[in-house]
């Protein structure tokens, strides 16, 4: 058993955890079809588009599949393939069981890999990339390269638990800590994250950068203190104007979820029309669709999202984040870092523009940058290729000592 991991291997599962298999009742299946069915259909503006919304005649095709063609089974038989765990992860007295998926790598003397996910997304945005991960030989590359992937659900999402109230992402954070090293029994482990993602995995970089052996980012997660001794230069001031313009142009979503997450949570529980509305709108948004353009996203991967919330019930729990982020923002103290080596691959036309170095600068140890054209805010999804071989790339290098 490697050093890095003592409970590292495919026989030996997380301290604690318990098997888990994602298995839908048939009456909860048939309770979807009936809902699909009694919905009834909203007016909209003549010759709308998606800059109102996702358009009727759109969801109506959506919906229609959703109910009578899509096959959820096909998913399930996807999913279960992959061993995983509902581990139980305790923090300042508080027990939340985590819903992890584990695929042992080939080379298990590597430190493993955590994908964390953020919103509105789930595990399942990792499904095309874990085995690329986990098995590089499989796909043309070297078995000596395979490093374990481990997937957590964040609490609230999925099959994890929901926290008592709304948790915030350094909290999670601490959960993550314990997990990776009382449950796995990790020394040492590689973090990846893209939204909320990118913001857990900034926080463990900030508050235990010892059991890092780097941090890896498709979105920069934490807001740097200003240092009155060293302003900010045009670059940032540019990128900080054209940030905010986006987040006033589409950022409703936002001041709903961070200020009234249970009212909108009503119609969430009850509507499965209504999570798939407000799914698809943004997974349209933050991929570089114009509003003529329908999702770049295929059917059948937005009603896997869409019915895994429906399922476990989690959408308008997973809203909580934003509530806990209003009352505790992600920005560093001054004099706060995030020492953890950094890496950051920014996939074009997402939801944020990339930074420019000096911003990130101040508050990551940056040792590795890269920009490509296309991906979207769910890189996993629309681009695996790309994004293994960045993320790859990015924990091979030399200047992430010790992931090895």
């Amino acid at each position: 058993m490697p050093e890095v991991c003592a409970r590292h291997g495919s026989e030996a599962y997380p301290l604690g955890g318990e098997d888990f298999r994602v298995v839908i009742a048939p009456s909860a299946l048939d309770d979807l079809k009936r809902r699909l069915s009694a919905r009834a259909k909203p007016p909209e503006p003549v010759e709308a588009d998606w800059s109102y919304g996702p358009p009727g005649a759109y969801m109506e095709d959506l919906l229609t599949y959703w109910r009578n063609g899509f096959d959820w089974r096909a998913f399930e038989a996807t999913m279960n393939r992959y061993p995983q765990y509902r581990v139980p992860v305790t923090v300042d007295g508080q027990t939340l069981r985590i819903h992890v998926v584990l695929e042992i790598g080939s080379n298990p003397e590597l430190v493993p890999i955590v994908l964390t996910h953020g919103w509105p997304s789930l595990p399942f945005e990792f499904f095309g990339v874990i085995d690329r991960i986990a098995h590089p030989e499989r796909f043309g590359g070297l078995a000596q390269d395979g490093a374990t992937v481990i997937v957590p659900a964040l609490p609230g999402f999925g099959y994890s638990d929901r926290p008592a109230k709304p948790m915030h992402a350094r909290e999670i954070a601490a959960y993550w800590h314990s997990m990776m090293t009382e449950n796995f029994g990790c020394t040492r482990f590689f973090a990846h994250g893209g939204d909320w993602g990118a913001v857990v995995s900034s926080w463990l970089g900030v508050d235990a950068p010892g059991v890092l052996a780097g941090v890896h980012l498709s979105m920069l997660g934490l807001r740097p203190a200003i240092d009155p001794a060293k302003p900010l230069d045009k670059a940032e001031l540019q990128w900080i104007k054209t940030t905010q313009k986006r987040l006033a142009l589409d950022g409703g979503y936002r001041e709903q979820q961070a200020t009234r997450p249970t009212t909108l949570a009503v119609g969430l529980a009850d509507s499965p029309a209504l999570v798939a509305a407000w799914l698809v709108d943004k997974y349209h948004g933050w991929s570089g669709s114009s509003p003529a353009e329908p999702p770049r996203h295929s059917r059948d991967a937005l009603l896997t999202i869409a019915s895994l919330y429906w399922f476990s019930g989690s959408l308008p729990t997973a809203n909580w984040i934003y509530y806990a982020d209003r009352n505790a923002k992600h920005a560093l103290a001054p004099g706060q870092r995030c020492e953890a080596p950094t890496g950051c691959t920014f996939f074009g036309r997402g939801f944020f523009p990339p930074p420019p170095t000096s911003w990130i600068t101040r508050g990551h140890n940056l040792r590795y940058r890269r920009d490509l054209e296309d991906g979207g805010h769910f890189p996993a999804l629309l681009e695996p290729v790309a994004f293994a071989e960045h993320l790859r790339e990015c924990y091979r290098d030399p200047a992430f000592a010790g992931a090895t």
